[in-house]
C-alpha cells in the first residue's frame, strides 16, 4: 500500500510539472511572485534571534536575517531569506511561516504559505507550533471580520509571551501587532503600554530593531517620545533602508529638517546600493519613491536647491515599467520626479535653468494633461520672470489648446460612460459600498489618502488655474491695472503663496504681500522671502526680527541663489555681519552616524552585467563585447517548446524595423542547445526579414549570472534587458512570464538613451 501511495505521489508531481508553463513555480501560484534568486547573508539586518527546528546552521542564520528584515518592513528580502531557509531545509515549517509574515499586504499569498507551514508543524517545538498556529488562526478564514482576527492574533502572541517569557521576538511582534491592528479598527487603548513592552525588550537588547516600532507608535502623537529610538533605529539595522528612513519622520515633526534630510539621504543610498547589487528596478522597492521625494522636499526646506534638483533629475532618469513606475501611476518615481523638479526650480527662482530643460527628456511632452499643464505653466512663469512677453504668450496659447482638448476628452468620456452604463436607476448605498469609498491609509506612514476627483475634472481645474496665473503675469508685463491683475491672480486658486508674494510686490499691493509672507512656512526659503517682503514694504524692524530666525534656519541655504544673495544685501542694510549665517551645532541626540558615502551612492545609476560568449545561429560565437557602441535589447527565453517565449520573439520580430530605426539591436538567449536555434528561428520567423540574433545557453550559465534563474527550484526565468552603447543595463524585467509590450519598451528605450552615458 505504501509503495502504491508513493508511486501515486510521484505521478502527481510529474503531472503537475507537465502542466506548468516554463518559468512558473512547481509549488503553485504563490511561489510565482516574490524573489526567485538565492539570498545572501547581509550585514546589518538587526540583532534578532528566534530558534527554529533545523540541523542546518546556515538555515538558522537566514531565518534570523528574515526576522530582522520583517522588523524593518523589508518584506521582499525577508521572503527571499525565508525561501533560502526552505531550500536549505525543506522540512523547516517556520520557513513558510516566515514567507507568510512577509506577505502582510497580500493575504491570499500569506494564506498559501501558512498552509505549507501547517503541513510541516508536527516536527517542530511547542514554541514554533504556537507561532504557526497563531498565523493559521489569523489566515484560516479570510471572510471572518478582520477586527476580530487581529484581536485574536494579539491574544495568541500574548500567549506565546506568557509561555515563553524569554522569546524577545514575541514582544517585538506584539508591539507591531497592536500598532498594525489599528488599520482593522482595533483601538490602541494605551500607547504607554505598548511603549512599556518595547522598553522591556530594549532593556535586554538595546540595539534590537524594535526601535522602528516605537517611531511608528508615537509618529502621529508625540514624536519626541521616539527621539531616542530615532537616534538608534538606522544603526540597529544599517543594511535596511527603511530603518534609516523612519527617523526622518520624527526629526521632521520636531522641526529638525537637517537631521531629517540626513536620514532620508542615508535611506536613499542604502536602497541604491541594494538595487544596483541585486539588479532590480527602484520602484520594486517598498517605500523607495516616498522616501526619496520626501528627501527632495526636506532639501528644499533647508535650501539645498542644487542637491534637490540633482535628486529630482535622477528620479526622472530611473527606468519606468508598466507594473511599477509609469507617468500614469501616482506615488512613484516618474510622477514624483517631474513634480519635485518643477517645484524646486520655481521655488528657488531658477528661471534660466528651467527654460533650458524645455525639450529635454527631463521635461518631455507627455499625453498626461496634468503633467502638460504643469510643464507649460512652469515655462510660462519662467518666461514672465525673464520678461519675455512673446514666450509667455506662446505658453498661454498652448494652455488654451490643452483646455479644448481636455474638454473634448471629458465630453467623449462622459458619453462613453453613459453608453456603457448597464442601468440608470438610482442605487441604494450599502455599508459595503461606503467602506469601499472611505479614505484608505498607506501600509507604512498611515497618512490618509483622499479619494481623488474624476480625472477629467481634476485636469480641467488644473488647466484653468494655470491659464489664470499666466494671464495674470501677462497682464503685469503689459502694465494692466492693479485691479485687473488681482482679479486674474485670484482665479488661479492653487498658486503657491511664495509666488503670490512676489506678484503682489510687483504690482505694489504691499499689505497683501506682507500678509501672505507672514503665512509662509518657517523654513529657509520661507523666511528668506518674508524678510525680503518686509524690507520692500519698509517694515525694517519686523524684517530685522525675522532675519534673526533666518540666520540659523537659513544657514544651509545655497549661497548662489537669488534669495540668498538678497539676504546678503539685506544683512548689510541692517548692519549685520557680512557672514550672517549661524551654522547649526551638531546635536548628540541625533545618534552616532556613519559617513553617508559608506552607505551607497546618492544617485541611482545603471549596472554593468556579466560578459558572455555563446554559440549562435550565425557564423560563429557571439560575445557581449560585439554589441559595444550600440544599444541592445537582450531577451532570455526558455526554448522553442515554450509557447509564451515564441509569442514574445514573434512580437519583437514584427517590430524589428522600428528598433533598427532607433539604432537598437535585438538579441535573444535561449536555454537550448545550439542545434535547436534553427527550430526557434523557424518558429519565430527570426530570419532575414526580422534578424533577431539567437544565442544558446543550454547550461543556464548566463541565465544565472544575469539573475534570470530560480535558484530555489533550479529553473530558468524569462528576462528582458536594455543595454546602452556603453554596455550598462538601463532597464530590466525578470519574471515567470516574458515581457511582450514591445511598444512600451521601444519608447522607454528612446527616453532612457537620451540621458547619455552614466
Amino acid at each position: 500500500m505504501r509503495s502504491i501511495v508513493f508511486l501515486s505521489l510521484i505521478l502527481l508531481t510529474h503531472a503537475r510539472a507537465a502542466e506548468m508553463l516554463p518559468g512558473h513555480s512547481l509549488h503553485g501560484e504563490a511561489f510565482d511572485d516574490g524573489p526567485r534568486q538565492a539570498a545572501v547573508l547581509i550585514d546589518g539586518c538587526g540583532k534578532v534571534h528566534l530558534t527554529i527546528t533545523t540541523k542546518n546552521a546556515e538555515a538558522q542564520k537566514f531565518f534570523n536575517q528574515g526576522i530582522g528584515q520583517l522588523h524593518g518592513f523589508w518584506y521582499y528580502e525577508a521572503e527571499r531569506s525565508f525561501r533560502q531557509v526552505a531550500m536549505l531545509d525543506p522540512d523547516c515549517a517556520m520557513a513558510y511561516w516566515g514567507c507568510a509574515m512577509s506577505n502582510v499586504n497580500n493575504e491570499k499569498r500569506a494564506a498559501s504559505f501558512v498552509a505549507k507551514a501547517v503541513e510541516k508543524k508536527e516536527k517542530v517545538t511547542a514554541n514554533e507550533k504556537a507561532w504557526i498556529e497563531s498565523l493559521d488562526n489569523f489566515y484560516r478564514d479570510l471572510k471572518k471580520d478582520k477586527k476580530v482576527r487581529n484581536m485574536d492574533f494579539i491574544k495568541d502572541i500574548e500567549g506565546i509571551i506568557h509561555d515563553y517569557p524569554d522569546d524577545l521576538e514575541a514582544k517585538a511582534f506584539l508591539a507591531w501587532a497592536i500598532w498594525h491592528a489599528k488599520d482593522a479598527g482595533v483601538p490602541m487603548v494605551s500607547r504607554e503600554a505598548v511603549d512599556a513592552i518595547i522598553a522591556q525588550l530594549l532593556a535586554k537588547e538595546p540595539m534590537h530593531p524594535v526601535h522602528h516600532y516605537r517611531i511608528h507608535l508615537w509618529d502621529d502623537g508625540k514624536p519626541s517620545r521616539a527621539l531616542v529610538s530615532a537616534a538608534m533605529c538606522g544603526q540597529s539595522a544599517p543594511g535596511i533602508a527603511h530603518m534609516w528612513h523612519m527617523p526622518g519622520h520624527t526629526f521632521s515633526k520636531l522641526n529638525r529638517e537637517i537631521d531629517a534630510a540626513w536620514q532620508q539621504d542615508a535611506a536613499t543610498r542604502v536602497d541604491h546600493a541594494y538595487m544596483i547589487r541585486t539588479q532590480i528596478l527602484p520602484d520594486q522597492i517598498h517605500n523607495y519613491a516616498h522616501n526619496t521625494e520626501w528627501f527632495i522636499r526636506t532639501l528644499n526646506q533647508i535650501g539645498h536647491a542644487k542637491e534637490a534638483v540633482g535628486i529630482a533629475k535622477n528620479f526622472i532618469e530611473i527606468p519606468r515599467h508598466p507594473k511599477y513606475n509609469s507617468v500614469e501611476k501616482q506615488n512613484n518615481s516618474a510622477a514624483y520626479g517631474r513634480t519635485r523638479l518643477l517645484e524646486t526650480l520655481l521655488k528657488f527662482e531658477q528661471w534660466q535653468a528651467l527654460l533650458e530643460l524645455d525639450g529635454s527628456p527631463y521635461l518631455d511632452i507627455t499625453q498626461n494633461p496634468s503633467y502638460e499643464a504643469n510643464r507649460v505653466r512652469a515655462l510660462g512663469i519662467a518666461s514672465y520672470f525673464k520678461e519675455d512677453k512673446t514666450a509667455l504668450l506662446k505658453r498661454i496659447t498652448e494652455l488654451e489648446t490643452l483646455k479644448i482638448k481636455v474638454a473634448a476628452d471629458d465630453k467623449k468620456n462622459t458619453a462613453t460612460a453613459k453608453k456603457s452604463s448597464p442601468s440608470t436607476e438610482k442605487k441604494t448605498t450599502t455599508e459595503k459600498d461606503k467602506a469601499k469609498e472611505a479614505p484608505k491609509k498607506s501600509s507604512d506612514d498611515k497618512t490618509v489618502v483622499k479619494k481623488e476627483e474624476p480625472k477629467e475634472i481634476k485636469n480641467n481645474t488644473l488647466v484653468e488655474n494655470a491659464l489664470a496665473e499666466l494671464k495674470a503675469l501677462s497682464a503685469i508685463l503689459n502694465k494692466k491695472s492693479k485691479e485687473d491683475v488681482i482679479k486674474l491672480i485670484d482665479l488661479a486658486k492653487d498658486t503657491p503663496k511664495d509666488r503670490l508674494v512676489r506678484y503682489h510686490l510687483k504690482i505694489g499691493n504691499k499689505e497683501k504681500a506682507v500678509t501672505l509672507a507672514q503665512q509662509l512656512p518657517n523654513d529657509a526659503p520661507g523666511l528668506a522671502l518674508r524678510v525680503d517682503a518686509l524690507m520692500q514694504c519698509e517694515k525694517t524692524e519686523d524684517a530685522k526680527k525675522q532675519f534673526e530666525s533666518a540666520r540659523k534656519i537659513s544657514a544651509a541655504l545655497d549661497a548662489d541663489l537669488p534669495m540668498s544673495q538678497r539676504l546678503d544685501a539685506i544683512a548689510l542694510q541692517l548692519e549685520l555681519p557680512k557672514d550672517w549665517r549661524t551654522p547649526p551645532v551638531p546635536r548628540e541626540d541625533s545618534g552616532k552616524r556613519p559617513t553617508l558615502d559608506s552607505l551607497g551612492p546618492q544617485h541611482w545609476h545603471p549596472f554593468v552585467p556579466s560578459s558572455f560568449e555563446l554559440p549562435s545561429n550565425y557564423a560563429g560565437p557571439v560575445s557581449l563585447n560585439d554589441f559595444k557602441g550600440k544599444p541592445t535589447v537582450i531577451l532570455f527565453y526558455l526554448g522553442h517548446s515554450c509557447g509564451h517565449c515564441m509569442a514574445q520573439l514573434k512580437a519583437f520580430s514584427a517590430v524589428m524595423g522600428d528598433f533598427k530605426n532607433a539604432g537598437i539591436e535585438v538579441v535573444a538567449i535561449g536555454s537550448e542547445s545550439p542545434t535547436d536555434l534553427t527550430t526557434t528561428a523557424d518558429t519565430c520567423h527570426a530570419k532575414e526579414d526580422a534578424p533577431i540574433k539567437l544565442l544558446a545557453d543550454p547550461n543556464f550559465k548566463v541565465f544565472k549570472e544575469w539573475r534570470c534563474y530560480d535558484d530555489f527550484e533550479g529553473m530558468g526565468l524569462h528576462g528582458a534587458f536594455l543595454l546602452d552603447a556603453e554596455g550598462q543595463v538601463r532597464w530590466t524585467d525578470v519574471s515567470y512570464d516574458p515581457f511582450t509590450d514591445t511598444k512600451f519598451l521601444l519608447e522607454e528605450a528612446k527616453r532612457l538613451l537620451k540621458f547619455g552615458a552614466k
